[in-house]
């Protein structure tokens, strides 16, 4: 099967699940739990899907391998991922918690699966420049497997303070280990090949460096947590920015440049919307006096780091990447290009003022109006990265 072929196939998931995401959007806001619909639709189903791709595509293309040689165990872990899913999000809606279990058990075996798999094929590589890439991706993808564990004890429904200790812990592993170290690492290379330039000065040693602490920042958020100690998940949280800062210091003046292509601008929204979330929880953590008020106000912060951050980094990088692997020469490339520019402006204000509006204020009309627009931006993307042109067969 040709790349572009494979290519097109493995992203089904992920549209899938974000049209899902956009019906289900007027209701999620009179559901008993908001964010648990937004949280498993987009990040567990879309997002997970979306990195399950491109971590394997990095992986074997920094390490120089034939990705071919790895189609049908990712086959495997891919329909474990996605049968864990559905179980999970089934067994809410029927209020069956064995379901719930299995489904994240399912979500579990896919996780490690996946860190396996990429670390076999990284310890038979030969040195290449860019080797030490791929263990952001194993490291996420064991982050994911803490996450699910501990989902996993949580669908069984525990109750009192022990119940918001272990979910903050579950979304630490999930938000910021597992998206957001494998998001660290794809940045390292993506922002300058997004522009075409050569890689910044210092990205790749600040970019190792930070790898450490990102890790450890987040163990201790989870640590904090599950220990019942806000202040040292409030002090994991700085740690943690700073350590995502010193990663991207090397690449501050491509993100500002002006008259960049929508990868950029969605690139450099979605840093920014993570930095305000992490500045907002780290005050709430310092702030306030349990762990139910502090997930409680952690609506809005999942708003922020799952369509703010987590969706419109992934929205910007396929707005590049699609049109790499389609391939084709130079002609369609630059037609491709040309399409997934169509509407940057409206794509982007849409999306990020109809996130604004989710949070700035939670009642029915002003949620269904920022849902709206983050609905109208989902749908014009989808819409450009579907009109896409594959490469013609000869």
């Amino acid at each position: 099967m040709r790349r572009d072929t494979w290519h097109r196939y493995a992203h089904i998931p992920t549209p899938i699940y974000l049209l899902s995401l956009i019906v289900a959007m007027p209701w999620i806001r009179h559901s008993s739990d908001p964010k648990w619909i937004l949280v498993h639709l987009l990040l567990l189903g879309a997002i997970t899907n979306l990195i399950f791709v491109w971590s394997s595509h990095f992986t074997f293309t920094m390490l120089r391998l034939p990705a071919d040689s790895d189609r049908k165990p990712y086959l495997i872990r891919v329909i474990f991922l996605n049968v864990g899913v559905v179980l999970i999000i089934m067994g809410k809606i029927q209020e069956f918690k064995f379901l719930m279990a299995v489904g994240a058990v399912l979500v579990v075996i896919s996780a490690s699966l996946h860190a396996q798999s990429l670390f076999r094929h990284m310890s038979k590589a030969l040195p290449s420049r860019f080797k030490r890439i791929p263990r952001f991706y194993i490291v996420s993808a064991l982050f994911l497997v803490l996450g699910g564990t501990l989902g996993g004890f949580l669908s069984q429904g525990l109750k009192g303070e022990t119940k918001y200790q272990l979910l903050f812990a579950h979304y630490s592993a999930n938000i910021f280990g597992w998206i957001g170290i494998t998001v660290a690492g794809t940045l390292i290379t993506l922002i300058p090949t997004m522009l075409r330039t050569q890689l910044p000065e210092l990205a790749e040693k600040r970019g190792y460096k930070s790898f450490p602490w990102l890790i450890l920042s987040t163990l201790i958020m989870m640590l904090g947590a599950l220990s019942d100690r806000r202040m040292l998940s409030a002090g994991a949280v700085v740690l943690y920015m700073g350590a995502w800062l010193y990663l991207l210091s090397p690449h501050f003046p491509l993100l500002l440049k002006r008259k960049n292509p929508f990868s950029i601008l969605s690139t450099f929204s979605s840093n920014a919307w993570l930095l305000v979330s992490m500045v907002s929880l780290a005050i709430d953590l310092t702030t306030e006096t349990s762990w139910k008020i502090i997930n409680h106000h952690a609506e809005s912060l999942i708003f922020m780091l799952g369509i703010g951050f987590a969706l419109q980094i992934g929205l910007g990088a396929l707005s590049y990447l699609i049109t790499v692997v389609l391939g084709g020469g130079p002609e369609n490339a630059r037609k491709n290009v040309a399409v997934s520019e169509r509407f940057k402006s409206f794509r982007l204000i849409s999306l990020n003022a109809g996130l604004a509006f989710l949070i700035i204020d939670p009642s029915r009309s002003i949620f269904l109006l920022g849902g709206l627009l983050i609905g109208l931006s989902l749908v014009v993307n989808l819409l450009l990265l579907g009109s896409l042109r594959p490469a013609k067969r000869s």
